[in-house]
């Protein structure tokens, strides 16, 4: 099942900036592959996880506010979506008009085709806020638009932000669900789909492999009431989280 899931076409609605000489380009830097080491420090092995492939970040003035923009470039709409949603809670706004997006009280963060975009406002004054959504739209105006593909599985009603998560690897998974984390470690797999329980210490898992054995496989180590249905690559299961280990490891902090 597939969902129109990008930002343009509610930016398309607003004003944009009338002209690009009102947008002042303070710094513009463009990092690849390792290149992202010397920029992020530690957080560059998350995004390196996901297979981030190109960062361009802009320092920004306008209207005599400050911004900084990342357009993190990944190889698929899945993997920017997976990006953001590790990235993504406490949204005062979420998933406006078409979109996948989520407005906080100092950053707009979106996903347009397999583009992860943040953009901060370093005052967090209402005025900043809200020209977020010109300064955003001037320059994703001409971003691919392909859709995120969220598989009938974990078929669920908007908002999708700070609820479903798309995790790639250990790195993202461990800070996500540890007990999935553990049980996965010697498990190839390909993504995991996570979303919310109605209990408050258990999440539901859409596990995906390359292979019917490794579904197998990970069925065995599991309850059987815990393994709500499965295909030819996929396990769909719930998973308990110690509320200690929710409280430590929830979702990033960053």
């Amino acid at each position: 099942m597939k969902y129109c899931l990008y930002l343009l076409s509610f930016f398309l609605m607003l004003p944009l900036c009338s002209k690009a000489e009102d947008i002042t380009v303070k710094r513009e830097r463009v990092f690849t592959g390792t290149g992202l080491y010397g920029f992020m420090n530690g957080g560059a092995d998350l995004f390196l996880e996901y297979g981030v492939q190109k960062l361009t970040t802009r320092d920004l003035v306008y209207l005599d506010e400050e911004y900084i923009l990342d357009i993190y470039e990944m190889p698929t709409p899945e993997d920017a979506f997976g990006i953001y949603s590790v990235h993504t809670f406490k949204c005062i706004e979420a998933d406006r008009g078409e979109g996948i997006n989520c407005l906080s009280a100092y950053q707009l963060q979106c996903v347009i085709g397999n583009q992860y975009v943040s953009l901060v406002f370093t005052s967090g004054s209402d005025k900043a806020k809200a020209n977020a959504d010109q300064v955003m739209a001037f320059f994703t105006a001409d971003l691919n638009k392909d859709e995120v593909s969220f598989p009938e599985q974990i078929a669920i009603p908007k908002p999708y932000s700070g609820v479903v998560k798309f995790l790639r690897g250990q790195i993202s998974l461990s800070a996500a669900c540890l007990s999935l984390a553990t049980l996965l470690k010697e498990i190839p797999y390909t993504c995991v789909w996570l979303l919310p329980s109605e209990e408050q210490d258990e999440k539901y898992a859409l596990i995906c492999f390359d292979n019917k054995e490794k579904v197998t496989e990970t069925g065995k180590k599991m309850e059987k009431k815990d393994v709500l249905s499965k295909g030819e690559d996929w396990l769909y299961v719930r998973i308990r989280e110690d509320k200690q280990i929710e409280e430590d490891y929830g979702p990033f902090g960053f």
